[in-house]
């Protein structure tokens, strides 16, 4: 009788995960994911032979994230800062393009580089800095349509064959922006976890960022003159040290917590992770787009390989 008991009530919590794993994906979507404010930049390597009189054609491609959505100066989230800092370091003939559009897929953003949509291809063939966005509506699209299969191994069988689906397509993505632009390198931002500070104990949801990430920077790795660009921790905003993260997942129930009290939450406290859009509650803010801005600064310099 104890093992029909205990089978039973697990049956329960399995469909509470799933309905609640179904709530986060709807309602806050998944971000397309070492701190280091990007008014702050320092680098170990010493850069030689630099000619700062160049012109620096940067051209930004890909989601909400290169957008610029949540940018509470409306200035392009990332893609502007990135001029900015070059602009300070002595670069004086920096141009920025931006294709970012919000809610595409890696299939999407594809396709507008095969069409020459707006003219991306031909922007992509006179570039010397390409950065693309992408993976986090993959995972969305991926998580919406699997959130109420009916057991566990079928929801991760399912997500690993979707996991599959996102390597080919980032993959031919990456081949396609190389057909039309072969010398420049090409840096690709990771996602991250926009309500994990809210819900820490559900490991799901970091479990596929993670792994989005893996299939995403092993892409990038198998193509020459590409670099990925770590944010994971953005996921953690101003809780950084192991301390507070702990902490975090101490006061998180993922099975009795009741998602609709985050409203409530929000109506009183806004958004508890301060890199992140109190608006939306799941692209970056001001202080999150200095980071990502950081990251790609950083990885601009660490590479030299536009330079």
């Amino acid at each position: 009788m104890d093992c029909y008991i205990t089978f039973f009530y697990g049956v329960i919590i399995m469909k509470k995960i799933f309905k609640f794993i179904l709530f986060l994906v709807v309602v806050f979507g998944i971000a397309g994911v070492s701190y280091q404010v990007y008014s702050n930049v320092r680098h170990k390597t010493k850069i030689t032979n630099v000619n700062k009189n160049k012109k620096v054609s940067i051209v930004a491609l890909g989601d909400s994230l290169t957008q610029g959505v949540g940018d509470p100066k409306k200035a392009g989230g990332y893609v502007s800062r990135t001029k900015q800092v070059l602009n300070k370091k002595g670069y004086k003939h920096v141009t920025t393009v931006n294709y970012g559009i919000a809610g595409q897929r890696s299939d999407q953003i594809d396709k507008r580089v095969q069409n020459n949509v707006k003219g991306l291809s031909s922007s992509l063939k006179k570039a010397n800095i390409i950065v693309l966005t992408v993976g986090g509506n993959d995972l969305l699209q991926s998580l919406q349509s699997n959130a109420l299969v009916d057991g566990k191994a079928k929801f991760n069988s399912r997500m690993k064959q979707a996991s599959i689906t996102y390597q080919a397509k980032v993959n031919r993505l990456m081949n396609d922006i190389r057909k039309e632009n072969k010398k420049a390198p090409i840096y690709v931002f990771g996602i991250y976890n926009p309500i994990y500070v809210y819900f820490a104990n559900v490991d799901v949801i970091n479990q596929y960022v993670k792994k989005y990430n893996q299939i995403t920077s092993g892409v990038v790795l198998r193509n020459k003159k590409a670099h990925f660009v770590d944010i994971t921790p953005l996921s953690y905003g101003q809780y950084k040290s192991k301390a507070q993260k702990e902490k975090l997942v101490e006061s998180s129930d993922e099975v009795t917590f009741n998602p609709l009290d985050i409203l409530k939450l929000d109506d009183t406290k806004g958004e508890l992770n301060n890199y992140i859009s109190p608006d939306d509650h799941f692209h970056p803010n001001d202080k999150g787009y200095n980071y990502m801005t950081g990251r790609l600064v950083s990885q601009l310099f660490r590479f030299n390989d536009w330079n």
